[in-house]
């Protein structure tokens, strides 16, 4: 009787082992998130030049030989937006907080609030960038930088951020974290809820938060965005 209660019991756990994987399969298979090489996030998109800082909320910050840090947003996000159509900045002389909301950065009507990796007085700004935001989009690092703040708590905010090898591995981290998000929104109805996806194989597709609505852009923010900027805030 427990042999055969042993038996029933591997039995269902395989069943519902098969099933999910069918469902994740099934999901992957309706996604547009594809292994297809027109959908994938570009290379360039994880590209971590020397020097800058990365924030989990996918800002940047880059110390200057006078002093003061370039702050801008990260050419991942970049990748998933397309070119924005708008982007607010904070006024000159303006003191952010790391944490804080920073910038606002739309593509048409839809819109993510990009919290500050330091924390600092907004000292210049780039308006030739804002008045060209394809800049922005081609490079981020350089001619694409938002605004020029002189860090008030530089060494012990930047322990907070990634550089170097550790933005590899939590670009790597990242990357999955977003393909279960979209893939898991992208799904089809009968999806359930709640199913982990994704777990090999598929692709971020470039720009996939330009075709997305507004509905989508909220939950992005509420599910990424926000909690990556509690993890900021939240450390030693």
């Amino acid at each position: 009787m427990v042999i055969l209660f042993v038996l029933t019991f591997v039995a269902i756990v395989i069943s519902i082992s098969w099933y999910r994987e069918d469902k994740r399969i099934k999901v992957l298979s309706d996604s547009p998130i594809v292994i297809q090489k027109t959908y994938q996030l570009k290379p360039d998109r994880l590209a971590s030049p020397d020097g800058v800082y990365f924030s989990p909320t996918h800002s940047w910050a880059h110390m200057q030989s006078n002093g003061d840090a370039k702050v801008g947003v990260d050419a991942f996000l970049n990748g998933l937006t397309g070119i924005l159509t708008e982007i607010t900045v904070p006024e000159k002389d303006q003191e952010v907080k790391q944490g804080d909301p920073m910038f606002k950065i739309s593509h048409e009507g839809k819109t993510l609030v990009i919290s500050a990796p330091i924390s600092g007085t907004v000292k210049k700004i780039n308006q030739v960038a804002l008045q060209n935001l394809g800049i922005v989009h081609r490079d981020p690092y350089a001619a694409g930088w938002l605004v020029k703040l002189e860090p008030s708590n530089w060494e012990t905010e930047t322990q907070r951020l990634y550089r170097g090898a550790r933005t590899l591995t939590w670009l790597k981290a990242e990357i999955a974290r977003i393909r279960d998000f979209f893939a898991h929104s992208f799904a089809p109805p009968h999806a359930e809820r709640g199913l982990a996806l994704l777990q090999e194989g598929g692709d971020i597709a470039d720009g996939a938060l330009a075709y997305a609505g507004k509905g989508l852009w909220g939950s992005f923010q509420k599910l990424i965005l926000d909690p990556s900027n509690q993890e900021l805030t939240h450390k030693s």
